[in-house]
């Protein structure tokens, strides 16, 4: 089951690099490109970052049934502030 989409605007090279590093150290994801995937431990996470818009789109694709897919976006979305990074 997919979690909502969470788009975030304003995202810079420097926040996205930030956001990249968090994700790595958060929940051991590898993000190495623009736009991807990655899973881990029954989570997979989509991604797509447009540089010339500074755009960010994340989205939980597919999450263990028992999670509800509040914590998973609430989680997200508290990372994303920690890069100093808010919803659109």
């Amino acid at each position: 089951m997919a979690c909502d989409p969470l788009s975030y605007v304003g995202i810079g090279a420097s926040e996205w690099a930030s956001v990249k590093d968090a994700v790595g150290q958060t929940y051991g994801m590898t993000v190495d490109s623009d736009r991807g995937e990655a899973s881990k431990r029954g989570f997979t996470l989509r991604w797509s970052y447009d540089p010339s818009g500074q755009t960010l789109e994340i989205q939980c694709s597919q999450k263990p049934f028992v999670i509800p897919c509040a914590t998973v976006n609430g989680r997200i979305k508290q990372m994303a502030e920690e890069c100093g990074i808010t919803a659109a």
